[in-house]
């Protein structure tokens, strides 16, 4: 039986949330342009969050 006091991986849930605001955007009729450009700034926020994360793995 696993020791549930045990350090967990950490799960990175980012793709499921960008993936899920990018295909709200779609269904809401969004310019496509739109579109890009929210997906781009979302992927550089993403890059610099986790650029300036612990280096502890």
């Amino acid at each position: 039986m696993p020791d549930p006091n045990s350090p967990q991986p950490r799960r990175r849930s980012w793709p499921y949330a960008v993936t899920a605001a990018i295909t709200l955007t779609l269904q809401q009729g969004w310019n496509p342009q739109q579109v890009i450009t929210l997906t781009t700034c979302l992927l550089v926020l993403i890059a610099l969050i986790t650029s300036t994360g612990h280096n502890d793995q």
